[in-house]
């Protein structure tokens, strides 16, 4: 069985364009839902590939990116929008995406405002992160038919000896990005999923209380706000957001 690979996209909707980041374990494909939502609703959407993803080899992800890497795309990303002459450029990001969302917020004035969904940013703990990455690669890796179950166990055993690394990298920078919260002055929307267990909801509460211009949202929902129940709702308080900043 031949399995398509997700891609990034651009949906040209109009003179405003909104950046979309995915997550560690997704792809532009978690944003591809709200990307058509703001098109129909006249504004562009752009979700770039971060490196290492979208492929059918989780270890791309810890060894080909990295904090770095993503930080350079976000920044290359605006440009490319800039580039395609839009007038407002608004960055948001699931999880992964939320840190280098927020960074754009707090250090690129070109962004004017943003947001972000299921954000790490506050949390102590990502061991959560790292056991659900855990069970994206050993699903991956499932699917691939032509792996026996001695080559699928050598390949998680090298998974598990280089995720550590990997998500102290990510901790370090959204340490970081936490640090300078207060120094957002633009509008910045936050969703939550009350029932998230990737990150604790209850962050999302001290964000709102560094970040004064901030909206918070929580909804009735799991991590991955963008494609699960509360998709809809979200869709429609970003569009919200959007229109009125």
């Amino acid at each position: 069985m031949k399995i398509l690979r997700p891609q990034p996209f651009y949906f040209d909707g109009g003179t405003s364009a909104v950046l979309l980041l995915h997550s560690f374990s997704g792809t532009s494909n978690d944003m591809r839902l709200l990307g058509r939502f703001l098109q129909r609703n006249n504004f562009s959407a752009y979700a770039p590939m971060l490196v290492g993803h979208g492929t059918d080899e989780p270890l791309d992800i810890l060894e080909k990116g990295g904090p770095d890497q993503w930080w350079r795309q976000t920044q290359a990303s605006i440009d490319f929008l800039k580039q395609k002459q839009k007038t407002k450029i608004y960055v948001f990001g699931l999880s992964l995406g939320a840190i280098f969302a927020t960074q754009a917020l707090e250090e690129n004035p070109d962004v004017i405002a943003g947001g972000v969904f299921g954000s790490p940013l506050h949390n102590q703990e990502f061991k959560d992160i790292k056991s659900a990455f855990m069970t994206y690669a050993k699903k991956v890796y499932s699917l691939q038919q032509d792996l026996t179950d001695v080559e699928l166990d050598a390949k998680m055993r090298v998974v598990k000896s280089k995720i550590d690394n990997k998500i102290m990298s990510i901790q370090k920078t959204s340490v970081g990005v936490t640090e300078k919260l207060a120094e957002i002055k633009r509008p910045y929307f936050i969703g939550q999923g009350t029932s998230d267990k990737l990150v604790n909801p209850e962050a999302a509460k001290l964000v709102a209380q560094d970040v004064k211009t901030s909206q918070l949202h929580f909804y009735d929902a799991g991590h991955v706000l963008t494609i699960n129940r509360a998709h809809n709702q979200l869709q429609s308080d970003v569009l919200n957001f959007l229109e009125n900043n």
